[in-house]
């Protein structure tokens, strides 16, 4: 579960909440779009800068046509591409650490938003 992008997440989700990348939607439709159109281009296309291009314009292109604008996810079908480690999941890859982050960070962020708001620091 500690991969980079979800570096990127968390500042997204805790310093600014209110972004439109920190919306639900946008980052659990684009966290599990990208990585699963990674786990296609490496398909196809395989490890290669092709495999790389194709996933990183891919997931763009899905980004701007879902209405789900969330950066950090563009560099998943990156992350499974180059990380040997994670291509014995194929697309499980979507769900960990896709959603399964995803979840977690944003149960988070509900009690961190929860304790700003109702306690005094």
């Amino acid at each position: 579960m500690s991969v980079a992008p979800l570096g990127a997440v968390s500042a997204i989700l805790f310093i600014t909440p209110s972004a439109p990348a920190a919306r639900k939607y946008n980052m659990f439709l684009a966290q599990i779009g990208c990585a699963a159109i990674g786990v296609v281009a490496f398909s196809a296309f395989g490890p290669g800068w092709l495999g790389r291009s194709v996933a990183l314009a891919a997931s763009i292109a899905f980004m701007v046509i879902a209405r789900a604008n969330h950066p950090p996810a563009a560099s998943l079908p990156l992350m499974f591409i180059d990380g040997v480690k994670f291509h014995h999941l194929n697309f499980w890859y979507a769900l960990v650490p896709g959603a399964a982050a995803c979840v977690i960070l944003c149960l988070l962020q509900s009690i961190v938003c929860y304790m700003k708001d109702n306690l005094k620091f």
